[in-house]
């Protein structure tokens, strides 16, 4: 495995358990129905998309296409959901092999490294939304957000278009590279 797999494995694990941080039952139990800043998203909807991320995210590490009707419907609450998926997206990432060639990831063929690097920035701007919706402070490694804003800003004409980012907020002249990410994403960080 070249560094930079072995650096974005990392990054990638690092993130996921970011998300499982913030998704443990002190910090979503009875707030499934409260607005997140992914403004078609409540914090049960939101769940439920990244649900499909770990999921999307393991089987593109694997080389293998996502199940028909997969991931399905969040049916258990998070905090008893994503710990194992979390570990299954962190060790398929951590083989050399997820890294190389390409894979199918969303319904389409992409890089495999780009498939990783869009998980990186689906974790780290979805766990700010779910922080952000519970009222929790998230902070994510440098590292980490410069690998999804690379990404990020790789598809922001087109997540625009597509509605999967909103309209390019201002950041403030003294932004963190985070609250930068979050602006190019469409979010306002307060």
């Amino acid at each position: 495995m070249n560094t930079d797999a072995v650096d974005l494995a990392g990054q990638l694990a690092r993130a996921a358990r970011t998300l499982q941080d913030h998704s443990g039952r002190e910090a979503l139990a009875g707030k499934r129905e409260l607005p997140t800043p992914c403004a078609d998203f409540d914090v049960h909807r939101l769940s439920e998309h990244l649900l499909g991320t770990l999921v999307a995210g393991a089987h593109a590490a694997a080389k293998e296409q996502l199940p028909a009707g997969a991931p399905g419907p969040l049916t258990e609450a998070p905090w008893i959901v994503f710990p194992p998926l979390v570990g299954r997206l962190a060790d398929a990432w951590a083989e050399p092999s997820a890294w190389e060639g390409e894979t199918p990831f969303f319904g389409r063929t992409r890089p495999a490294p780009f498939a990783g690097m869009i998980t990186i920035m689906e974790l780290t701007v979805h766990g700010w939304d779910l922080a952000t919706a519970t009222g929790r402070p998230f902070t994510a490694d440098d590292d980490v957000v410069a690998t999804a804003a690379a990404v990020a800003a790789r598809i922001a004409e087109n997540a625009r278009a597509s509605g999967a980012f909103g309209p390019e907020a201002e950041p403030a002249p003294d932004a963190t590279p985070l609250e930068r990410l979050l602006a190019l994403t469409g979010r306002k960080a307060v």
